[in-house]
């Protein structure tokens, strides 16, 4: 059995010398809130960790019980008792009905009992001097009545009532179910600091308005993130106006405007010295063989990563859809991943990963993708060798892993390869009607040919003279590599 912590201690733990705050989340809230709660509290001191947690503490709590209120309640809580009731009021017909009547008449009396908790009675005298007893109620229990009827009657709907429901009618990538469970812990959050109820029916245009105006400025999002939690939002509203009493969604039509970009901040493809101080480097063991694949074949992270023997037969490799692809995708193996394709496969069933230094998280209800861990570790090692392309105010590198599949797409048109010959090696959607519904793709011998036409740069140290890219980058200082 594992030992409890010291009372006075509780709450804290180490984390890479420093303490911080931890708190568990409850099951039906993790979804919500992740499993734990975690903050850092920059300290190494035991004796000013446990002063400084106790504001921390109660604003875990506090969140916690702001985050059972939005789904509804604890298991036999008041408030899921009240959710019970309007599930009930809803389905006994119009008032005036002898159903309806009847449990009106049982709500009103359940009301009557939560408003008279720790109430009392006090002796007061009237004018002739007569003396008469008074109920004074709790102020607690006053607004403890009063959400118990608003939601019992159906006029308070807690927010994450139908995010559940929602969720489960989703046909799309665990990492992206994330993206909804954030988009909605962000909304609920705001929703506590302005101090707006959590209820469907409180939240009309000007509270989504509102909400879209300081989205950025109250978590600190980029402008795409920001602009897809928005849009998550909207899609969570589009359902409850389809199967719930919600007539409208408030946040319809609203759109996040997009910064203006000058081409110089653009994410980009590598150089070819880049690629050759990235595959000249010492990197973690099969990494070298995953940024390989990708440079010469344009796929992305995740596809790479998550490709298995028996995807790399008869000279080919079968992609996973990404993104809107709707299908597989073949590639033909480039000559160069001949050797690397034939070590990896010998002697393993067709259901060995490719990859197996790169497993996916250990934990089985995770929504990281697989390749996350390879994310980061690739991202430590690029800036560890110096490349990187910085602009201030931005938190990427303009140099990433998908830098990868824009240099292999470069190199592709610059070897004359037909625009949609390249788009539909890459899984990019092809031009026209014709070609992107109508036709089965381009012949496999034909993509044989264009991908033989890229060529890695020399990796033996070998001077590189740079091509001039028709688009003229912005002349401007590196900064330092610190971005991701």
């Amino acid at each position: 059995m594992p030992r409890k912590p010291h009372p006075k201690n509780a709450y804290l733990e180490l984390h890479d010398g420093y303490y911080r705050v931890t708190m568990g989340v409850p099951v039906p809230l993790r979804r919500m809130l992740g499993h734990r709660l975690k903050h850092s509290l920059g300290t190494k001191s035991l004796i000013q960790a446990n002063v400084m947690k106790v504001p921390i503490v109660k604003l875990f709590k506090s969140r916690i019980e702001h985050a059972w209120e939005t789904i509804g309640g604890r298991k036999r809580s008041e408030l899921q008792e009240a959710v019970a009731w309007a599930k009930v009021m809803s389905e006994v017909g119009p008032p005036g009905g002898e159903a309806h009547d009847q449990y009106a008449g049982q709500l009103r009396e359940r009301v009557a009992e939560i408003r008279q908790r720790g109430s009392r009675w006090i002796t007061d005298v009237d004018e002739d001097g007569d003396t008469y007893d008074v109920e004074v109620h709790a102020p607690e229990a006053l607004k403890e009545a009063e959400t118990f009827s608003d939601i019992a009657r159906g006029a308070a709907t807690p927010i994450a009532l139908h995010h559940d429901a929602y969720m489960k009618t989703l046909k799309i990538k665990a990492r992206s179910l994330s993206d909804d469970t954030r988009a909605l812990r962000i909304l609920l959050d705001w929703c506590a600091a302005r101090e707006i109820p959590p209820y469907l029916e409180r939240v009309d245009v000007k509270v989504a308005v509102h909400f879209m105006d300081e989205l950025q400025d109250f978590t600190g999002l980029s402008w795409a993130t920001a602009a897809k939690y928005l849009g998550r939002i909207n899609r969570y509203w589009l359902y409850l106006v389809k199967r719930t009493n919600v007539d409208r969604n408030p946040f319809e039509g609203l759109t996040l405007e997009k910064p203006a970009t000058v081409h110089g901040e653009q994410e980009r493809s590598f150089t070819d010295v880049e690629v050759q101080t990235l595959l000249m480097g010492d990197p973690d063991p099969g990494m070298m063989d995953v940024m390989l694949v990708a440079a010469l074949t344009g796929a992305r992270l995740d596809a790479v990563i998550d490709l298995r023997v028996g995807e790399c037969a008869d000279g080919w490799f079968t992609f996973k859809p990404q993104k809107k692809e709707v299908s597989a995708r073949d590639v033909p193996i480039h000559p160069a991943l001949r050797d690397l394709v034939d070590a990896r496969v010998r002697g393993k069933a067709p259901e060995d990963d490719l990859f197996p230094e790169w497993p996916g998280p250990k934990a089985e209800d995770s929504m990281r993708e697989r390749s996350s861990y390879f994310s980061k570790r690739f991202i430590a090692y690029r800036r560890g060798l110096g490349v990187a392309d910085v602009v201030e105010g931005k938190r990427r590198s303009l140099v990433n892993f998908h830098s990868w599949r824009r240099w292999f797409i470069t190199k592709m048109e610059r070897a004359a390869v037909n625009g949609d010959l390249i788009a539909a090696i890459v899984g990019h959607k092809r031009s026209g009607l014709t070609l992107g519904r109508y036709s089965e793709g381009p012949e496999m011998e034909a993509a044989k040919a264009a991908i033989a036409k890229v060529r890695l740069p020399p990796l033996d140290g070998s001077p590189i003279q740079e091509a001039q890219p028709l688009t003229p980058r912005n002349r401007r200082k590196p900064a330092a590599a610190t971005a991701a």
